[in-house]
């Protein structure tokens, strides 16, 4: 078992298929950080292609409470268990965010480069940080409102709209309402 115990644990999924909708490795490291010193467990997962190893190395390279590293280590059947054991994920809209979501794992999806409301997890989505309207004014000059269902703003510094105290804000919301620390 690769998370033993009952510790509250935050999966860490921080690339995207698209590597516009990441987030900068430092800002992952600074919110892992502030949910660690909550005493949680955190876990930094991903598969075994270059870049996500590469994502990950950036990340663990800034963080001050270093991680479980399960990056490249796990199958999708490894994965999905793990998922079943954390009550936590924080990543882009990518695989693991909807992998997590369908085994009711919350996940806190970073959402500025597409519409959680059209690509966000399925059954929740109030743990997600939503920057997509923001992203819209700043990158086509309009509100979300107004450009077409399911475009993608995939722009470079679009993630950027995503600050570490909205992921942890969602953090502690999440926890609060799980009645974790």
């Amino acid at each position: 078992d690769q998370l033993p115990g009952d510790t509250p644990t935050l999966l860490v999924s921080p690339t995207s298929s698209h590597v516009l909708r990441n987030w900068r490795p430092e800002r992952y490291a600074a919110v892992m950080d502030h949910v660690a010193s909550r005493g949680w467990r955190v876990a930094l997962i991903g598969g075994s292609s270059a870049t996500e190893r590469a994502m990950a190395d950036a990340v663990l390279a800034t963080c001050r409470h270093q991680p479980l590293d399960l990056t490249g280590k796990d199958t999708l059947k490894k994965l999905m268990a793990l998922f079943t054991r954390a009550q936590l994920l924080l990543g882009p809209d990518s695989g693991p965010m909807h992998m997590a979501n369908s085994v009711g794992t919350r996940v806190l999806g970073l959402h500025a480069a597409s519409n959680p409301d059209r690509s966000g997890p399925y059954s929740d989505r109030r743990w997600c940080v939503n920057k997509y309207d923001a992203a819209a004014r700043k990158y086509l000059g309009k509100p979300a409102s107004e450009i077409p269902w399911g475009s993608k703003i995939e722009k470079p510094g679009v993630m950027d709209l995503i600050g570490v105290d909205d992921v942890i804000e969602r953090y502690e919301t999440a926890a609060r309402n799980l009645q974790l620390p």
